[in-house]
C-alpha cells in the first residue's frame, strides 16, 4: 500500500495513530453542528489518556468485560477464599507469618450451638408433649420434626418433641411408647400429643392448644384421609396430663399395627370424658398430608394366637401403671433446625401374658 493511499478503514473506525500523523483536532463545541461530538472510539481514547473510565481490577482484561465472566471470577475468588480457611483450620495449609508447620494452630471456630424455640410470655403458660411413636421410619423423620416446630411455633403454642424410638426386638407398640414418653416427658410440659409421625396438619386453623375441656381429637373422621369411623380417636389426640392419668393411660397388649387407639376410646368414655373434635374446618380430607407408602412400607397387621380375640377386649388392668420399659439414652439433637429429643426405648414382654409380642 502506497503512503497516498491514507490509513486503513480499520485504523480510522479504532482511532489508532501511526508514526508520523498527526490526529485531527476536534471541533470546538458550537462550531459546527455534529463536528462537536466526540464519537464512542474516541471517547473511549480519551479516557484512557486520562486515566478514567474502567477500575483498577477490569482494566487487567482486555476489550469489555461482560456480566458472566465476572460472576465466574467472583465465584472462583469465592472459593478460594473458602479453601484456604479450611486448610488453615485443618492443618494442611501454610501458616500466616511464615510460621514453621509444627507451630500451634488457631482453631476453628465451634459450630454454633442449638437455637431453642424463640418462645415469649405473650405465647401462654402451657406446653405440649408431642409424643412420636417411632422405629425406622427416618424419611418421615426428617420431614415431620422441622414442619412441625415451624407449625407449632407460628401458632405460638410452646412445645417438645419427643422421638419415642423402640430398639428392642419386640413387635412395635405404640401405645405403650406413648406410655413411655407421658412419663419421660418431664414436669415442664402439662398436656399432650398422641401424634403419628406420617400426618402432617395442613391447615393452620387446626387448634393444638391446651385442651382443658377435655380430649381434643384433632384428626377428627371427617377430615383424617383414611379413617372415617365415629369412635376413632388415632392420628393426632390431645390430652391433659391429668386426663391421661385418669385414662391409666393405654393398654400395654397391643403388639403389632392396630386397635390400640380403639381400646383407648373405651378408656376415655369410662373416665367420664368427652371427645371433642374440631369446627369450621372446611378444607376436608385435605386437611392433612399422610406421608405414609403401604407399597414401599408394609404394616405388622398380623394376628398370632389368641390376638385374634384379645384385640376387641378392653384392658381393665394394664397401662401406665404396669409398663416396662428401659430407656437406653436420650439425645437432643436438631433436624434442620429444630429441636427434639430422641429417646432410644427397650420394651419388655412377659411372653407368658402376651405371646404374641415377638415375630415368631
Amino acid at each position: 500500500m502506497s503512503p497516498a493511499a491514507g490509513p486503513a478503514p480499520w485504523a480510522e473506525e479504532s482511532g489508532a495513530v501511526f508514526p508520523g500523523e498527526r490526529r485531527a483536532q476536534p471541533a470546538c463545541p458550537g462550531a459546527g453542528g455534529r463536528a462537536g461530538a466526540m464519537g464512542p472510539a474516541r471517547r473511549r481514547d480519551a479516557l484512557r489518556l486520562r486515566g478514567g473510565g474502567s477500575p483498577p481490577l477490569l482494566r487487567l482484561f482486555p476489550g469489555r468485560l461482560s456480566a458472566f465472566p465476572l460472576f465466574l471470577l467472583l465465584l472462583l475468588l469465592g472459593f478460594a477464599s473458602l479453601l484456604w480457611l479450611q486448610l488453615s483450620c485443618s492443618g494442611e495449609g501454610p501458616l500466616p507469618g511464615g510460621q514453621p508447620r509444627g507451630a500451634p494452630r488457631q482453631p476453628c471456630p465451634p459450630p454454633a450451638p442449638l437455637q431453642p424455640p424463640q418462645e415469649e410470655p405473650s405465647w401462654g403458660p402451657h406446653r405440649l408433649a408431642l409424643l412420636v411413636p417411632f422405629r425406622e421410619r427416618f424419611e418421615e423423620l426428617l420431614a415431620f420434626v422441622p414442619y412441625m416446630h415451624r407449625f407449632l411455633s407460628k401458632k405460638r403454642i410452646r412445645h417438645r418433641i419427643f422421638i419415642l424410638n423402640q430398639v428392642d426386638h419386640f413387635r412395635f407398640n405404640r401405645a405403650s411408647l406413648i406410655n413411655v414418653g407421658f412419663l419421660e416427658s418431664g414436669n415442664d410440659t402439662d398436656y399432650i400429643a398422641m401424634h403419628d409421625v406420617d400426618l402432617l396438619p395442613l391447615n393452620e386453623h387446626l387448634d393444638y392448644s391446651f385442651p382443658e375441656a377435655g380430649p381434643f381429637h384433632v384428626a377428627s373422621p371427617e377430615l383424617h384421609p383414611l379413617y372415617h369411623y365415629k369412635t376413632y380417636v388415632g392420628g393426632i389426640l390431645l390430652l391433659t396430663k391429668q386426663h391421661y392419668e385418669l385414662c391409666n393411660g393405654m393398654s400395654n397388649r397391643f403388639w403389632g399395627w392396630g386397635r390400640e387407639d380403639d381400646e383407648f376410646y373405651r378408656r376415655i368414655k369410662g373416665a367420664g370424658l368427652q371427645v371433642r373434635r374440631p369446627s369450621g374446618i372446611t378444607t376436608g380430607y385435605e386437611t392433612f398430608q399422610h406421608l405414609h407408602d403401604p407399597a414401599w412400607r408394609k404394616r405388622d397387621q398380623k394376628r398370632i394366637a389368641a390376638q385374634k380375640q384379645e384385640q376387641f377386649k378392653v384392658d381393665r388392668e394394664g397401662g401406665l401403671n404396669n409398663v416396662r420399659y428401659r430407656v437406653e439414652s436420650r439425645t437432643d439433637l436438631s433436624v434442620a433446625g429444630a429441636p427434639c429429643t430422641v429417646l432410644n426405648i427397650l420394651l419388655d414382654c412377659d411372653t407368658n401374658e402376651t405371646p404374641w409380642c415377638t415375630f415368631g
